[in-house]
């Protein structure tokens, strides 16, 4: 079974943990404010525990259309990169 938590769905959990409902999605909004900036600027963001998002410059590449059956090249772009943290992949049950 696939379970989802939404922005409302989190929002309601950090009101359970004490702050208001206002308060909660105030704080979950800014902190991903502060990570958008982070990252249109090219900063790492290091979650010490819950790993590390950063922006990575691809390559230009060829593949395959599927759909066409013929080579296309795809342009050289920018990428979110996360890399999960110690403590948030032994809380998902991976030790690796």
């Amino acid at each position: 079974m696939n379970k989802t938590i939404t922005t409302a769905g989190f929002i309601t959990r950090l009101a359970d943990k004490g702050y208001t409902k206002k308060d909660s999605a105030v704080i979950l909004n800014d902190v991903l404010d502060v990570i958008y900036e982070a990252m249109r600027a090219g900063e790492e963001v290091r979650l010490t525990g819950f790993g590390s998002f950063s922006v990575i410059d691809t390559k230009p590449k060829r593949i395959m259309n599927i759909n066409t059956g013929k080579p296309e090249l795809v342009e050289s772009h920018k990428k979110v990169k996360f890399k999960a943290g110690d403590v948030l992949r032994r809380s998902a049950g991976s030790e690796a």
